[in-house]
């Protein structure tokens, strides 16, 4: 196997781990980002819970201060009905104390309603803060750990680079660029190995004068069919 043929083959497979390493750079990050927002969610929906409670207690303290503003009318009332003069007065007195305590009734019911949701929100918040505090060091410990793995990747990346260039150098250009076209056009491999005859690229049988020739002369040849390179390993 002549030395041209020897650099391509190491280039190939360190264009591969490249491309294997460039995927992963870009799909570890989108993991990571997916991570993150099932995190946000999860406090997202805690928050919606902590803002309805804080509602629903506002709406509390209303119908308290509801009642308060009815209690003191009826006690104007009650002053009224010491001093009233005639009858239809004291009649129209009663019935509007009466429809005050009616609306006292139906505070206190819909303070009880209100007590009722602010008890089952406050129980599906502990909840929910439990499974947060599970799931969130869960997801914590996983984005940390992805994020090691893109630091190594790039680390590996560096050196696989230092490595391409060591080799490109020593391929000649018009090979080089034959190299480029393939792998644009046809994708890995750009160096076929021959197995059982045929091309492994495009798994047509190698023309034996051609085959001959790779296993003798063991020169850079390319498959008559698709145009990759091709070579010769015994095992």
């Amino acid at each position: 196997m002549d030395e041209t043929l020897k650099f391509l083959i190491q280039l190939q497979e360190i264009d591969e781990k490249i491309q294997k390493i460039k995927k992963q750079l870009i799909q570890i990050p989108q993991e990571i980002n997916k991570l993150k927002e099932k995190k946000e969610s999860l406090i997202f929906k805690l928050d919606e819970i902590k803002t309805k409670i804080n509602k629903l207690e506002e709406e509390k303290k209303q119908k308290e201060l509801d009642i308060q503003t009815y209690e003191d009318q009826i006690l104007k009332i009650q002053d009224k009905l010491e001093r009233v003069k005639t009858n239809e007065e004291y009649k129209a007195l009663l019935r509007e104390k009466a429809h005050l305590e009616e609306k006292i009734m139906e505070a206190e019911d819909e303070i009880l309603d209100i007590m009722e949701k602010i008890e089952n929100l406050k129980k599906e918040e502990e909840s929910l803060k439990e499974l947060i505090d599970k799931e969130a060091k869960d997801i914590d410990k996983e984005i940390e750990e992805k994020e090691k793995i893109l630091k190594s990747l790039e680390n590996e990346l560096s050196k696989l680079d230092v490595e391409r260039e060591k080799l490109v150098v020593q391929i000649p250009e018009n090979i080089m660029k034959r190299y480029k076209t393939i792998i644009k056009n046809k994708g890995f491999p750009a160096v076929a190995k021959i197995e059982n005859q045929s091309c492994n690229g495009c798994y047509v049988i190698v023309p034996p004068k051609i085959y001959n020739e790779i296993i003798k002369e063991n020169k850079t040849t390319v498959c008559p069919n698709c145009g990759r390179f091709l070579y010769y390993q015994e095992i």
